[in-house]
Order: structure tokens, then sequence, then C-alpha cells
């Protein structure tokens, strides 16, 4: 019986890792929408947090990690981990409180590793590469294409 722990979630199985990953995926909504609501807010005047329009930008980058969690994908469950803790790094450093990294930035950024653990227990435990990962892009194949036709003289 696999255990239902939100903070490590146990990746042994192909459902315990698809489940890592959809955290992950909640994880992404969520920043995606909190930023969102911050930007709609600065346009209408209401600056939180110095957030500025710009950061729209940010939200669609979480959209696109969110979607690629939903594929399984490893490359998306990595590009989120960094891309979070770039921003509390970056927000660390411009503020100089560690107070803006905040308790919700460490539940977050957990979520985002067990993302990573998840996706990446997925590929193994399902005998490869997701189908979401750019590497089976650019495998080359020992197939031709489909409609790939002999050269003729």
């Amino acid at each position: 019986m696999q255990s239902k722990n939100w903070f490590w979630p146990d990746v042994s199985t192909l459902e315990g890792a698809k489940e890592a990953a959809r955290i992950g995926m909640w994880y992404a909504v969520f920043v995606a929408g909190v930023t969102t609501l911050f930007v709609l807010l600065a346009i209408f005047g209401v600056s939180l947090m110095g957030t500025k329009p710009a950061a729209l930008v940010d939200a669609l980058l979480f959209v696109g990690v969110a979607y690629g969690l939903f594929r399984n994908s490893r490359f998306a469950a990595v590009a989120g981990l960094v891309l979070f803790v770039f921003e509390k790094v970056y927000m660390l450093v411009k503020t100089g409180s560690v107070l803006s990294v905040g308790v919700l930035g460490v539940i977050i950024t957990l979520g985002f590793v067990n993302s990573v653990r998840g996706t990446f227990a997925y590929a193994k435990l399902a005998g490869g590469t997701s189908s979401s990962d750019l590497s089976g892009f650019f495998r080359r194949g020992d197939e031709p294409s489909p409609g790939a036709r002999p050269l003729q003289m």
C-alpha cells in the first residue's frame, strides 16, 4: 500500500511517480495564478511586492511548466524548479531579507523537487523516456520517415 505523503511522496510505483508530478503541476498552476492576479492588480495601480506587468511572462512560463508536468516531462520539472528557486534567490538578494522566501516558498520548492523526483521515476518505471521529452524528437531512428522515398538517379 502506497502512503499518501504530500511532502515526500513515494515514487517507487508508476502511480506514485505520476502523483508526484501532478503535485508539482498544481504548484505551478498556483504560482501562475497568483502571479497573474498580482499582475492584474499592478495594471490597475495596486502594486503588491513590487510586481510589474512584465511579470506576466513569468506567469506564462509557469503555465508551460504546469502543462509539461501534466505530460510527465522531466524538462518541465527541472525548469520549474530552477525558475522558482532562481526567483526566490533574486528576491532574497533584492530585499536582503530571508522573509522574502517565506514558508510558502519553501513548501512550493519542495513541491517542485517532488515533481522532479516523480518525472524521473516515471521515465525509469515506464521503461524509457516519457512522450513529452525532447530526447525522442532528436533521436535518429533506423527506419526512414513514412513519406521518404528512395533517391533516384
